[in-house]
């Protein structure tokens, strides 16, 4: 079956192909999924409910976009959603006064010399707010006032985010680099 029988299929809600469309989708649902959550369970829990948001919503997909498009905002807005249902940001967030925000650190990439499973867990290492922000800034590309608007945060705060989370990442890379010319 193509994708577009596949998502056919799906509107009339034959279960063949929405188990089709859910292997087809899962590494791409996955991955977003595994950006925004602290453990694979988790994100296993949040990717499932996003998929049915996304059987529930595929009526509507428009086909003049690609359809992954359209699973990836659903999903993303879906742990948007998660996570503010959720309200422990609001007891995880640290103001701080910073009169100078530092420059952004830019990495050549011969000095990365990792794959991406250590970046997904130097990014799971950083706060859950500051993890969030950082992943719909600098991965999904959103901008701080939509950041601001979707989180219910200031953008100031959108910003410091995306500040601290640099920040320490770079702290955490600087370690893996010392660590690894002493071994």
């Amino acid at each position: 079956m193509t994708e577009t029988e596949i998502i056919k299929a799906c509107i009339k809600g034959e279960r063949r192909a929405q188990n089709a469309l859910y292997k087809l989708y899962f590494p791409i649902m996955s991955s977003i999924c595994l950006r925004y959550t602290k453990d694979k369970d988790e994100a296993i829990q949040k990717l499932n409910s996003g998929y049915f948001k996304i059987l529930k919503n595929i009526a509507q997909y428009d086909s003049s976009f690609a359809f992954a498009t359209f699973v990836r905002k659903i999903m993303v807005n879906h742990l948007i959603d998660e996570f503010r249902k959720e309200k422990q940001y609001l007891s995880k967030i640290e103001f701080k006064d910073h009169n100078d925000l530092e420059q952004a650190v830019s990495y050549n990439q011969a000095e990365l010399d990792f794959d991406a499973n250590d970046l997904l867990n130097l990014l799971k290492a950083l706060p859950d707010v500051t993890q969030k922000v950082f992943n719909l800034y600098a991965i999904d590309g959103y901008k701080h006032n939509e950041i601001a608007e979707l989180l219910n945060i200031s953008v100031g705060t959108s910003k410091w985010h995306v500040s601290d989370a640099r920040k320490k990442l770079k702290d955490m890379l600087d370690k893996q680099k010392k660590r690894t010319e002493i071994a």
